[in-house]
């Protein structure tokens, strides 16, 4: 189908009627100067009225065809009709043809040869001109041509020309010619017409797919001039800016931006009227920052086109991200890999006689703010902690958190020890002051290690493990303080890298024992049962003391299965002695909290295939201090199964007397600080006396540890305590020896010592299992 085919028949006609009503001036003035110079040629052999009747016609059709076009193109053409308007166009061109027509048969009767042939010179141009000046509307081309073309011949058959003939055939033949260009220009003019309507309908197109296009999408459309002045801002964009449309149009776009690297790349492709894409820059709207991305083409007349999307949302997510990958979410301090980032550009900056100082901090016993108040509050802690060392710090200093309850602060360019000493010092006081959150006051302390790098030292790692190990030292030797790197220090962590894996494969290769150590009832001298104390028996180190490993055990969580394994040993060993005898295991907090302890014990009395009374588990205050409410309800619960809870260590807390009425007890023991100065101690003789007293009333056994002497076992009968143990009795003993380190009670009740064998300074701490 052709263009001519899919233009509307009044479309075309419309446009027809408009493009002649634009070519009647032109037309009009060059018909007047041909009808001057004929009137001119004809007046002196023509009839004077004939002349100006004709002329008068030619110029009254031609004034009027002046005012219609101008009155149509005032409305821009909005008046017009196709149908009437171009009615009247053929009948003006008719009686324009017939009044040139006529001027031809007149001077064809009148004229001269010479004028005539002039006359029939200038008609030939007005016919021509037929194309011209009526080409687009062809009817009234035509009816301008055949009026003219008839008049043009008789001129030529009344002249008694002797090239009559010739001149016929020739006007004939012109208007042949002419009238196949008439339908020529038609089919152009038409093709034309359905060009520019096709273009018109996919431009309109177009608008209405990118105005629903910045309806449902979050970008929008843009233009500038030549000079960057914004044109015609869409609802979109007034929208997206935030200002009124009178603040864009004509402004610089430009001038919407926040200067920057960004900002200097857009300036550079609109001077240059590149195109360019996704350009980000910054914009305020409503006094907020927001981001926009950009792009563009280059268009005619040095405009530029482009679409816009507002990228804030995306832009936050990733300032966001960036964020969390170098600081703290919870502290807002830097994070370890900042950490880590800025001491490595901080050592390579080092000149000779530099220091750069690393100091690690962290908090002692935080485990056990997390576990009695719960994580929201330790939390809270953290966050304090964090303000006040970053107060105590140099402005130039960076504070970071690693991790958990582990801090840093990286001191550069170190002017002397003392400076870093004060600010260590300032970190300790600071921390050392009560915290209130939620109405609680919070306890805490931190420990702090301090290790230096210089440009001969200055491997980032290295020097952040010796900071590292300094703080080991600093909790070991008693929390609470801070310690510098010491040469030394690097064996002993070796060393106790090494111990640790010994652990680990301590139990894989059966090397832990139990050695015993007798309980006997202070009435009847009988021994009652056996304290299970765990030993090592290392393959290369020999027998190593639980004091020298268990507190490992405790930091590497291995005291869960250490203890696991002490629990399975016991139960199977009792299997083997006499009914009436009970067996005692130390229980650590982390068992406590284990899931696992409740079917171990089973499943180890199911095992040895003992009486569930025969058991007696020793907790100490500690583990009521931790998540007191979980660990009460796991201890009735190991009562249900029948098992004996014995208080350890009874009276070295703060609220002894509150955990006796949480649970009620088997047995308290009470802690050999207050045995060993019975003999010269009134107070301590006054508290065996309140424990015995409050035991006795409450239904409990008391069992003293640690006695040594028969002045301490009188005292202790004559306080009513109920149980002892010690070396005056025995040392811990392993199964073989059971039974040859104790004798029976003489007649009167009174038990006498046995050599007692040198005492080993381990054994002597009364080493527990767990």
């Amino acid at each position: 189908m052709s263009l001519v085919d899919t233009t509307d028949g009044q479309a075309l006609r419309k446009a027809q009627v408009e493009a002649s009503l634009k070519l009647a001036r032109t037309a009009v003035i060059g018909g007047i100067v041909n009808a001057i110079i004929v009137a001119t040629v004809l007046w002196s052999s023509v009839s004077h009225a004939a002349i100006a009747f004709w002329t008068l016609l030619v110029l009254g059709q031609g004034l009027v065809r002046i005012l219609h076009a101008r009155r149509l193109a005032k409305n821009d053409y909005e008046d017009l009709s196709p149908s009437r308007d171009g009615r009247f166009i053929e009948l003006l061109a008719s009686l324009n043809g017939i009044a040139w027509g006529f001027s031809m048969a007149i001077g064809g009767l009148d004229a001269t040869p010479g004028v005539f042939t002039l006359l029939a010179m200038l008609t030939g141009g007005m016919m021509g001109a037929a194309v011209i000046s009526y080409g687009p509307l062809p009817r009234a081309a035509f009816a301008y041509m055949i009026p003219l073309t008839i008049g043009s011949i008789a001129g030529w058959l009344l002249s008694g020309n002797p090239l009559a003939t010739t001149g016929t055939l020739l006007i004939l033949c012109y208007a042949i010619v002419l009238s196949r260009s008439i339908k020529g220009t038609e089919k152009v003019f038409a093709e034309k017409v359905a060009r520019e309507q096709a273009l018109r309908e996919s431009a309109e197109t177009v608008q209405l797919l990118l105005k629903d296009y910045e309806a449902q999408s979050a970008d929008w459309l843009w233009s500038i001039d030549r000079e960057g002045m914004i044109v015609a801002p869409t609802d979109r964009f007034v929208e997206a800016s935030g200002r009124d449309r009178e603040a864009l149009e004509g402004h610089a776009l430009l001038s919407l931006f926040e200067a920057g690297h960004e900002y200097e790349r857009l300036a550079e492709m609109l001077r240059k009227r590149r195109a360019f894409r996704d350009l980000t820059v910054q914009i305020a709207v409503g006094g907020e920052p927001c981001w926009w991305r950009l792009s563009a083409q280059p268009r005619a007349g040095g405009r530029m086109q482009g679409v816009a999307s507002d990228v804030t949302a995306e832009m936050r997510a990733e300032a966001r991200v960036s964020y969390m990958a170098h600081y703290c979410g919870l502290t807002d301090l830097a994070n370890r890999f900042l950490f880590n980032e800025t001491l490595s550009r901080a050592v390579k900056r080092l000149h000779e006689e530099e220091r750069t100082a690393v100091l690690c901090l962290d908090l002692d016993q935080f485990k056990s703010v997390n576990d009695t108040l719960g994580h929201p509050i330790g939390d809270r802690l953290l966050c304090e902690v964090a303000r006040r060392v970053e107060a105590c710090v140099q402005e130039k200093a960076m504070v970071a958190r690693l991790g958990g309850d582990e801090f840093a602060v990286l001191i550069e360019r170190v002017k002397s020890s003392d400076e870093v000493e004060a600010c260590a010092a300032r970190i300790i006081d600071a921390v050392d002051q009560p915290f209130i959150l939620d109405g609680m006051q919070v306890m805490t302390s931190t420990s702090i290690g301090i290790a230096f790098a210089t440009v001969a030292d200055s491997d980032p790692t290295e020097v952040m493990k010796r900071a590292d190990l300094a703080l080991y030292s600093a909790k070991t030797n008693g929390r609470n303080r801070f310690a510098h790197f010491q040469v030394g220090m690097d064996e002993a962590a070796r060393e106790r890298r090494d111990l640790e894996m010994d652990l680990r494969a301590a139990l894989v290769r059966n090397e832990f024992t139990l050695h015993y150590q007798p309980l006997v009832n202070i009435s009847s001298g009988d021994v009652v049962g056996y304290e299970a104390l765990i030993r090592w028996q290392h393959p290369t180190r020999g027998l190593i003391m639980p004091n020298a490993f268990i507190p490992l055990a405790e930091e590497t969580g291995l005291i869960v299965q250490v203890g696991e394994w002490v629990i399975r040993q016991a139960t199977a060993q009792l299997a083997l002695w006499p009914a009436d005898l009970r067996i005692s295991v130390n229980l650590s907090p982390a068992q406590m909290r284990s899931a696992n302890l409740i079917p171990t014990v089973v499943n180890a009395l199911a095992s040895a295939g003992i009486d569930a009374g025969r058991l007696e588990l020793e907790i100490t205050e500690t583990v009521l201090m931790q998540d007191s409410e979980a660990n009460v309800s796991t201890l009735y619960k190991l009562r249900e199964i029948g098992v004996r809870i014995a208080l350890d260590d009874f009276g070295t807390g703060y609220s002894s007397l509150n955990y006796l009425r949480s649970f009620p007890f088997d047995k308290i023991k009470i802690d050999r600080c207050f045995v060993e100065s019975l003999d010269h101690n009134a107070e301590s003789r006054a508290i065996i006396q309140a424990i015995t007293g409050l035991a006795g009333s409450l239904g409990m056994d008391t069992t003293a540890e640690g006695v040594e002497t028969d002045a301490q076992l009188q005292a202790l009968r004559d306080k009513g305590c109920t149980e002892i143990q010690g070396f005056l009795i025995s040392q811990a003993i392993d199964p073989d020896g059971i039974g040859e380190g104790t004798r029976p009670a003489s007649p009167k009740g009174e038990i006498d010592s046995l050599p007692v064998e040198a005492k080993d300074e381990d054994a002597e701490n009364r080493n527990r299992a767990a």
